[in-house]
């Protein structure tokens, strides 16, 4: 249990010091709509959905993102944090495997004429950060840190000025901890 609520308690920090990274005392002062080219921190959302790692059981994955501005019109940087921990017991013996994953993503909408909903894709890449625990005699409890890429796409309705929701279907691609997930989410976008 203790373990968890450590994890938790870093997804929150990593969370934190990505909205200082991104925020800039210009950023708050221009004026801008959520459509102008622009970088700063300029919303915030959550994610959760469905994981499925690759040798392991599929379990609940849980986010983190942040709207980081656009780098030219339609072209969305967003830095995230997600994380995912899936245990099995047997006989008395647990293994319990986990990943925290910091990484910034590039978005690209393809915006459909007068409508409120984008098609997107994208990519990225992040560090993951993969535990593995048990109780099995001769294995090794440890924590390593892998580079991952990922490619995803999906759709958003910004459903209000300031509010959108979306779902995408993302892939992981990290040194045996290939990951698919299936994900749903908000953002909530700063009105200057």
């Amino acid at each position: 249990m203790n373990r968890i609520l450590n994890r938790m308690r870093a997804l929150v920090a990593a969370c934190g010091l990505a909205a200082l990274v991104t925020a800039t005392p210009a950023a708050f002062a221009q004026e801008k709509t959520a459509h102008e080219p622009g970088l700063g921190f300029q919303g915030i959302g959550a994610r959760i959905g469905f994981v499925d790692p690759e040798g392991s059981s599929s379990t609940l994955g849980l986010g983190m993102h942040i709207d980081a501005g656009q780098i030219v019109r339609g072209v969305h940087l967003v830095p995230l944090v997600e994380y995912w921990s899936v245990g099995t017991s047997a006989g008395g013996f647990n293994i319990d495997r986990s990943d925290l994953a910091i990484g910034t993503d590039l978005v690209v909408d393809f915006p459909m004429q007068d409508s409120r909903i984008f098609p997107y894709a994208g990519g990225g890449l992040g560090i993951h950060f993969l535990g593995f625990d048990s109780n099995v005699p001769g294995a090794d409890n440890d924590t390593r840190s892998k580079l991952g890429l990922n490619i995803h796409g999906g759709i958003r309705n910004d459903i209000m000025p300031n509010m959108s929701l979306f779902g995408e279907a993302r892939y992981n691609f990290v040194e045996n901890a290939n990951q698919l997930k299936i994900l749903g989410g908000f953002t909530y976008r700063f009105i200057y």
